[in-house]
């Protein structure tokens, strides 16, 4: 966490803000849709670079959405294996074929703060839920716009993954694999949650349905989103904003914890 947190800051020297948390190749607004074929890069695949990753970065094709030759082939950039953004207590992290067989989008167990709202809800990052990163908004935060203080502010948290090849959560060349939320159509999303996670490929495996593997139907719309989670016991780490890694508890104040996520709410955060 803390190298990447690094990268993202080395990102942000050199572009002025953070990466988005994903790009939509269509026109106009992007949809509240996770499953919309028109998704394409995403903030993992932006930072690339700074994680001493650039051969794999020249080799992404930005003209192409993410399920195309950018993850269909068995030499297709996103799936490759990148060691450093897995955590090395999770176990059968491996690919997400997502909708189809030959869509091998390798899985990671870290991801970036959408804020205290969902993951695909407009309206959610359009006011005081809004967090360091967007995929409905194409947006990544500048330093400025974290009116809360940096060390107030979660950029980064681990997530566990589904052992389904068709779940998506933690495939970091999609639009919401590499992101996690503070709440979806569920309830509130606290570290390690006991709600289930609700994405848009969730596989509903009921083997998932553990304490670190919450699960669901799919949700492919404004609802969806995934908790920071852990193998670790008693909390999850993260990388604050301006790039400490903290471990929060898992029974963190649940105002606090969504306070924590949102890049300018303007509310006092309490003990952490």
């Amino acid at each position: 966490l803390k190298q990447i947190g690094l990268a993202l800051h080395n990102y942000h020297d050199s572009h002025r803000t953070f990466p988005p948390g994903a790009v939509w190749y269509g026109v106009g607004v992007a949809p509240e849709n996770g499953r919309d074929a028109l998704w394409g890069t995403t903030w993992v695949v932006q930072v690339l670079p700074f994680m001493d990753q650039g051969p794999l970065y020249n080799n992404y094709n930005m003209s192409l959405p993410a399920r195309s030759a950018n993850s269909n082939t068995g030499s297709s950039v996103l799936r490759a294996i990148i060691p450093s953004l897995k955590c090395p207590s999770q176990t059968k992290v491996d690919r997400s074929r997502l909708t189809q067989d030959h869509d091998g989008f390798s899985r990671i167990t870290y991801a970036a703060a959408v804020g205290s709202g969902s993951a695909l809800t407009r309206s959610d990052h359009n006011n005081t839920r809004r967090g360091m990163f967007s995929a409905v908004g194409q947006y990544g935060a500048k330093i400025r716009d974290v009116e809360d203080g940096t060390s107030n502010t979660i950029m980064l948290g681990e997530i566990v993954v589904g052992t389904a090849t068709s779940d998506d959560k933690g495939a970091w060349g999609w639009c919401t694999g590499s992101l996690f939320a503070g709440r979806n159509s569920n309830g509130i999303l606290t570290p390690n949650a006991q709600v289930y996670d609700r994405t848009p490929y969730a596989s509903n495996n009921t083997s998932d349905n553990d304490f670190n593997r919450r699960n669901n139907p799919d949700d492919t719309n404004a609802g969806s989103g995934q908790a920071a989670r852990s193998s670790h016991v008693g909390g999850v780490h993260f990388t604050m904003a301006d790039g400490a890694v903290r471990f929060i508890s898992e029974n963190v104040d649940q105002t606090t914890y969504l306070n924590l996520l949102s890049i300018g709410d303007g509310n006092v955060i309490g003990e952490f």
